[in-house]
């Protein structure tokens, strides 16, 4: 697979609509239906924030890159930072019941919206430092 799109950017979450736009016209120029694009364009936004929140600890000066890459049967993200390694139990999928509203908090929901959009998401956090996800997404589903 080749890259179609590769870009390093500033952990600066107002640079996030900017990074949503780009995604969106990706995803559009392949042939995504809407629903699928929206739901691609949502959880790649939760991992660019996940990293500048949790990996980066909010720090607007350092860098995350994002590869976006196509070819006949797959859609493929892949986003990689320098920061604090992801901690196993915050990758996995969960089943989500229906919260009680009285118990709602923020967060927590970027990881699934990920298995939710995606076919495959792979976690690789570094031993010391870094974290790289690879999200595919198959043409056909």
């Amino acid at each position: 697979m080749v890259d179609d799109i590769r870009l390093e950017v500033r952990s600066d979450p107002r640079l996030l609509r900017t990074v949503r736009s780009l995604v969106r016209g990706w995803v559009e120029a392949c042939n995504l239906e809407p629903d699928a694009a929206d739901q691609m364009v949502l959880a790649i936004d939760e991992a660019c924030a996940n990293a500048i929140r949790h990996s980066y600890g909010g720090e607007c000066d350092r860098f995350v890159e994002l590869i976006l890459r196509a070819d006949a049967d797959f859609l493929e993200v892949r986003l990689c930072d320098q920061g604090e390694p992801c901690p196993p139990e915050h990758q996995q999928r969960r089943v989500l019941e229906v919260p009680d509203p009285e118990e709602l908090k923020p967060g927590g929901l970027g990881v699934q919206l990920m298995h939710r959009a995606f076919d495959e998401v792979e976690f690789c956090p570094g031993e010391a430092s870094g974290n790289c996800v690879t999200m595919r997404r198959r043409r056909n589903s």
